[in-house]
Formats: C-alpha cells, sequence, structure tokens
C-alpha cells in the first residue's frame, strides 16, 4: 500500500486535455457544454473527430476507442485524458492495453472520469500503479451544481482545499476513522470485472461505490454477489455515493437504504461506513483521486488525502 501522497502533477495553464470517447456515443449538445466549461477554466481541450463516430452501440470500432487513449498517452504534449461519456464499452478495451502495458506505464498520465469508465480506472491503478481522477465525464457537467465544478478544477489545478472532502450531507453508517487506497467507482462495472484477469483487490482499501438507476433488491444483488466473491475481505472502509433511483410513485426520485447495503455486505463492525458522499450520477459530482491513500472520517463527514 501507498503510504504517502503521490506526486500530483496539476494541470498547466492552457494545459492540452485529450478527450476520449471509450464507451457509448454522446449527447453533442451535452458535450459542447462540458467543452465550454474546460475553456473556461484554461484548459484546452484536443478533440479528434473520431470520437464522434458511432459502431453499433459504441463510439466507435474497438479498436478506434482503445488506439484513442493508447494515442493520447504517448502524445507528449498531453497532460490528461478526459473521457466524453461513460454509458457502457470500456471493459471491451482493457485486453487490448495489456498489450500496450508498458507504453501507458512509460507514459503516465491523469485520467479523468467516471460511470462505466470505472473498468479503465481500475485497469491503471491495478495493472500500472497509476492515481486516477474520479470526476464527472465531459457530458455530464451542465447536470453538475457550481461547487462540484468549481471543486473539480481546483483539484485539477493542485489546490490543497481540493483534497479535503466535506459535505454535510454525508451521513455516518458506522463510526469511525480509517486509512488506504481509494478504490471502486460504478458497482455494476466492478461485478462485471469480478472472475476476469481484471478483478480488482480491495484488500486495505477505502472502497467507494455508487450506482444510479437500480431498484433496492437489484443492488442487493450485486452487493451479495460481490460479497460472496470475497471483495469486501480485509476493507478497511466504505464510502457510499449516490444510489438513486426512480419509481412511479411518488416522491419519484429515491435513494437506497444504505444501511441495507452495509447489511448486504457483512462488514465487521470496525469499519467505518459513510453514505451520501458528493459523487456519483446526481448534481453533486465532486472530484477525488483512486489509487491514492486518503484518510475517511466517518464521523467529521471528511475524506482527506495527505498532501506532502
Amino acid at each position: 500500500m501507498r503510504d504517502s501522497f503521490f506526486e500530483f502533477k496539476p494541470l498547466s495553464f492552457r494545459g492540452e486535455v485529450a478527450i476520449v470517447s471509450p464507451s457509448s456515443p454522446f449527447d453533442r449538445q451535452l458535450f459542447n457544454a462540458g467543452i465550454t466549461e474546460l475553456k473556461l477554466n484554461k484548459i484546452k481541450p484536443v478533440i479528434k473527430k473520431e470520437i464522434f463516430q458511432k459502431f453499433n452501440i459504441f463510439a466507435g470500432s474497438d479498436t478506434e476507442r482503445a488506439s484513442m487513449i493508447l494515442s493520447a498517452f504517448t502524445n507528449k504534449s498531453i497532460e490528461a485524458i478526459w473521457t466524453a461519456r461513460g454509458g457502457y464499452g470500456s471493459i471491451r478495451l482493457l485486453e487490448v492495453f495489456d498489450k500496450h502495458r508498458e507504453e501507458i506505464i512509460e507514459n503516465p498520465k491523469l485520467f479523468i472520469g467516471f460511470s462505466d469508465v470505472t473498468a479503465i480506472h481500475s485497469w491503471l491503478i491495478e495493472k500500472c500503479g497509476f492515481v486516477t481522477v474520479h470526476a464527472p465525464n465531459i457530458t455530464t457537467f451542465a447536470n453538475c451544481d457550481k461547487y462540484s465544478k468549481k471543486q473539480v478544477f481546483d483539484l485539477l489545478q493542485g489546490k490543497d482545499s481540493a483534497f479535503d472532502i466535506y459535505s454535510k450531507n454525508m451521513t455516518s453508517v458506522v463510526p469511525g476513522t480509517a486509512k488506504g487506497v481509494v478504490k471502486g467507482g460504478n458497482l455494476s462495472t466492478l461485478i462485471s470485472l469480478i472472475g476476469t484477469p481484471y478483478d480488482p483487490d480491495f484488500k486495505d482499501s477505502v472502497l467507494f461505490l455508487e450506482e444510479v438507476g437500480e431498484v433496492p433488491y437489484r443492488v442487493d444483488r450485486m452487493i451479495t454477489h460481490m460479497r460472496l466473491a470475497g471483495k469486501f475481505k480485509g476493507v478497511r472502509a466504505v464510502v457510499l455515493g449516490d444510489f438513486s433511483y426512480r419509481e412511479f410513485r411518488p416522491p419519484a426520485t429515491k435513494q437506497v437504504n444504505p444501511s441495507k447495503i452495509v447489511e448486504a455486505m457483512g462488514l465487521d463492525r470496525s469499519v467505518p461506513v459513510v453514505a451520501n458522499f458528493p459523487a456519483g450520477h446526481g448534481r453533486q459530482n465532486m472530484a477525488f483521486l483512486l489509487g491514492a491513500v486518503a484518510e475517511i472520517d466517518a464521523v467529521k463527514h471528511r475524506l482527506r488525502y495527505s498532501v506532502e
């Protein structure tokens, strides 16, 4: 386990960031709104026309989508890689990345995004030892609140305050404090990695989970699957993000009961758990690091990285 904060290299003024589409096609209007946010924050997006392709249900063939990302890693002028959208498809690229692992390791860059691209986050952490940024995709910026937008860019610019994440809406499900490497992401995507060569190791981790649009019994099924697969053994803490879903009966938008999620995990009572962490598919989607050590305080509602 990493014992201290990694050497974070902030994006430079008007630094070049490659925009990639590893999963599904995306809405151009939402995409343009997100690109505007980058430009307003002095980031120079590098956009190749290939990201607008469609191939069956994907934003291009597997080869085309993987090549776009590999090219961004090996391009010396690119400082970071930001995903246009999640959806589905990232898991199909991992076999291609395996063949180019050494090239990627030799060209470390921040990888930014969330949801389906959890598969790529996990691969970069487990196979390359990278630290990545769990943050809004380009097409989800329009739905984020102002505070989340500011915090995302503060983190990418290396401002200390952005590495100490607090929210009064966080709730303590199991009190306590713990320190570990932050891992995880989208629940259904993590489930798809179980039993594959890309199955992540969560031992000694602060495990973050979020999901959207899944009713309680489906969430319970996925959590139970993870428990039976031994994925919660040795976890030091659990951070639950947005678990919203919709029903026809009012209120239309509801949250899966976090206590039920923890119950299905079968965790030892010494493992701290917080819920309603401000990240996921809702309006609050603050940026945080995966693959770096942080301390979670379930009583003070805080996730803090040690900037040294």
